[in-house]
């Protein structure tokens, strides 16, 4: 690949990019993601805009998937209206967490937000239906790409 950041998660935006299930070998977890950004800050950014990426290779050694957890925002009654649901999900942890996740990441899943919790644990928020959320960890994360598609959507 041309390009290559190496545990520079703060170098890119997750919000809207799609990921799509490639691997998960040894522990090594390995995603093709679609609309992902680079910030114009960023090393491998030689625009001065941020940038979408056409499409990049996500690779987080060392993957294990903390918890998993539907979240339904709202039901509808049987008129029709939405109203707000506060009832607790099951929070799913070990191998049914993972198997969760990995069915999800084969179908697609989009993002609406990826950040840190503590030194050691991550979380993925999903927007695509059903709504989830994952908290995982990893040693280390390498994003790979050959291509810019255009400027970040937000920033047009």
């Amino acid at each position: 690949m041309k390009y290559i950041s190496k545990n520079s998660l703060s170098d890119f935006e997750f919000h809207d990019a799609e990921l799509l299930f490639e691997s998960f070998i040894d522990n090594c977890l390995t995603v093709k993601a679609l609309h992902l950004n680079i910030h114009k800050d960023a090393d491998q950014n030689p625009f001065e805009t941020d940038m979408a990426i056409t499409r990049a290779h996500l690779s987080f050694e060392e993957c294990v998937i903390r918890s998993y957890q539907d979240i339904q925002a709202y039901r509808v009654d049987e008129n029709g209206h939405r109203y707000a649901c506060d009832e607790p999900k099951p929070v799913y942890s070990g191998d049914e967490g993972q198997k969760r996740f990995m069915n999800k990441l084969k179908e697609g899943i989009t993002i609406f937000d990826f950040g840190k919790i503590d030194e050691s644990t991550f979380y993925l928020d999903v927007s695509s239906a059903p709504v989830f959320t994952i908290r995982f960890s990893f040693k280390n994360v390498s994003i790979e790409w050959n291509d810019f598609e255009g400027p970040a959507w937000y920033t047009l």
